[in-house]
């Protein structure tokens, strides 16, 4: 095993331990803490690897194996940055809709207050 190799593993070993702690203390939710365990052990794997990986890089014809790497993690953060936004827009959604539902409630509390009071 290289150094970098032994500083990959222990990285993605750290990465894995904070998800974990931050699920188990509720500062992550279940279902994406899920999504970022998989993708500490992705890194694990990656991490275990290297070598692999080197020559891999070559046989698809990239010769530096750290672009490869790049090149991957590069699309990785695109499809979490896609996946949040279609997350955050479905928020957005539900969030004026109760922004909606509730000045209707209020007007129509206020409604009946006045009713009531013109009925005394």
């Amino acid at each position: 095993m290289s150094s970098i190799q032994g500083i990959s593993i222990s990285i993605a070993l750290l990465f894995f331990l904070q998800i974990v702690y931050l699920t188990s203390k509720h500062k992550l939710h279940d279902q994406q803490g899920f999504f970022w365990m998989m993708l500490s052990l992705l890194s694990l794997l990656v991490a275990l690897f290297i070598p692999w990986l080197n020559q891999l890089a070559s046989f698809i014809g990239i010769s530096y194996m750290p672009s490869l790497i790049f090149l991957v993690a590069f699309i990785v953060v695109l499809n979490i940055l896609m996946y949040q936004n279609t997350v955050l827009s479905k928020q957005q959604e539900k969030l004026k809709s109760l922004i909606q539902e509730v000045a209707f409630l209020k007007k129509e509390i206020e409604d009946r207050k006045r009713s009531e009071r013109g009925n005394e």
